[in-house]
């Protein structure tokens, strides 16, 4: 009763704290309970469950908690992305051992009753449904068939998200190249460990007998487990840059589905929960960010963006037209509205801080300013929400890209600080272009555009922008700190 009360108590906690984080006033409070849920949730089930060794158990925990502690202290804006991978990839990997330990657990000798048919579990469910069967005249317990699914899924869902995730962070970290890594066969291999995964499946959920319960089943159980973790390396290896958001997004889903199998396994409530709300807002986020993108998830894990020039880059010899600083200083002041766009770069150069008193300075001047925010900008779906909602700067200026892309036509100055395939005209222009057909943030809709940017490579997504040498564009090359504090001594109010 008492730890029911608890799990009830974790669940509603979870929720709430999962529909404040909907907004960036309330966020950092819906995360704090958030986290005062999840932790009941461990007290009751330490409690509930009795364990032989508590203190390390419980030194465990505490090492887990400081861990997260220093992270969250040390961890800069620019690496949260990958740092987000790399939580999903545990979520995946305790789900993961959990399916594991669980399975060999039912590998152990049981009496010979459970084992008087041969037949499939696939049979027997058909019977059961015909009432040709009843659950009496069963191998073994229904109950029994349930968690030998659940296993399988845990097992197989959390390997995926796990190796997956480290093969994202990876890319996000830049420790591999964020390009799209295929090879000679690709497609092949691919289909080969999808087939591997569902025939290593189906042998173990398959007829058991007393004969092979420790042979015939164990090897096709071990092949489950070493399969799913060599098929989240390959699977996310050959996805693009550009595609990074919707995948950082879709693992987030699979860890939440991978505790919710582990949560059916251990009959854990709070667990169930948290797993289905995970994974479930993961996957409606996903289908967002697919949408952002004019990308179809299929799309998405079948490659990345080809990063070969197009026609129209190869016949295009234009150079994007440098501005200084200094003069970039008059078409702002005489700006009656101006937009920002911000990108990765901006995180990259923690410029978010002085983005905000350069802004802050421009609306004490009497200029109306907004935020135009693309759901896919940065490296994670929300990313420039949570870097600008650091700075604090005020969330009624965020403007989403339908919105903003209405503005842009009476907007005098766009100013893009370090974003570039969500800006890039190619999407809009060129039917040759991988980007054609993605919603972007339409600036050249502007009178005059002022790109801050490090250097002229390409974005993530290693395409050229063709923004970049249209008429109305000027580069404004350097660190996006440095120019904006610069900017910002130039303006006196």
């Amino acid at each position: 009763m008492i730890a029911d009360c608890g799990y009830i108590l974790a669940a509603i906690l979870l929720i709430t704290g999962i529909k404040q984080m909907g907004k960036a006033s309330s966020a950092r409070q819906g995360n704090l309970i958030s986290a005062i849920g999840m932790g009941i949730a461990i007290g009751v089930t330490l409690y509930t469950y009795p364990v032989p060794h508590p203190f390390w158990l419980s030194l465990t925990v505490l090492m887990g908690a400081l861990l997260g502690f220093i992270l969250s202290i040390k961890v800069q804006m620019t690496a949260m992305p990958e740092l987000v991978a790399l939580f999903n990839g545990f979520g995946g990997l305790a789900s993961w051992a959990i399916g594991i330990v669980e399975g060999l657990k039912l590998m152990r000798p049981l009496p010979a009753e459970y084992f008087a048919s041969r037949r499939t579990t696939i049979q027997l469910i058909y019977q059961f449904i015909n009432n040709q069967l009843s659950w009496s005249q069963a191998p073994y317990s229904p109950a029994l068939y349930f968690e030998q699914i659940a296993i399988v899924l845990a097992v197989i869902i959390g390997g995926i998200t796990f190796t997956g995730s480290l093969i994202a962070y990876g890319k996000l970290s830049r420790k591999l190249p964020s390009t799209s890594i295929t090879f000679p066969g690709q497609r092949a291999v691919d289909i080969i460990l999808l087939i591997g995964l569902i025939a290593g499946s189906y042998r173990w959920l398959g007829p058991r007998s007393l004969t092979y319960a420790y042979g015939d089943t164990m090897a096709p159980f071990i092949g489950v487990i070493i399969w799913c973790l060599v098929a989240g390396i390959l699977w996310t290896l050959h996805i693009g840059g550009g595609d990074m958001p919707v995948i950082i997004s879709l693992l987030n889903s699979l860890s939440g589905l991978a505790a919710c199998a582990a949560g059916l396994i251990s009959l854990n409530k709070v667990l169930i929960v948290a797993g289905c709300l995970v994974g479930t807002s993961g996957l409606i986020l996903t289908v967002i960010m697919c949408k952002a993108m004019n990308r179809s998830i299929l799309k998405v894990l079948l490659g990345g963006f080809k990063t070969t020039a197009t026609k129209a880059q190869l016949s295009s010899h234009k150079t994007p037209k440098e501005l200084s600083i200094e003069d970039a200083y008059y078409p702002i002041e005489a700006a009656r509205t101006i937009g920002i766009v911000p990108g990765y770069g901006l995180a990259v150069s923690q410029a978010q801080h002085a983005l905000k008193d350069f802004a802050q300075k421009l609306m004490d001047r009497g200029t109306e300013v907004f935020f135009a925010i693309h759901p896919v900008a940065g490296r994670m779906p929300g990313h420039m929400n949570v870097l600008l909602a650091e700075a604090n700067v005020d969330y009624d200026q965020l403007i989403e890209l339908e919105a903003a892309n209405e503005r842009f036509p009476n907007t005098d100055v766009v100013i893009v600080v370090g974003a570039n395939d969500v800006v890039n005209s190619d999407a809009v222009d060129n039917p040759n272009s991988p980007l054609y057909g993605m919603p972007i943030l339409e600036v050249a809709k502007a009178k005059t555009v002022l790109v801050l940017k490090r250097g002229s490579g390409s974005g993530y997504s290693g395409l050229e922008n063709a923004l970049f040498t249209k008429d109305s564009v000027r580069m404004i090359y350097g660190d996006a700190k440095k120019t904006l504090t610069k900017l910002n001594a130039l303006f006196k109010v």
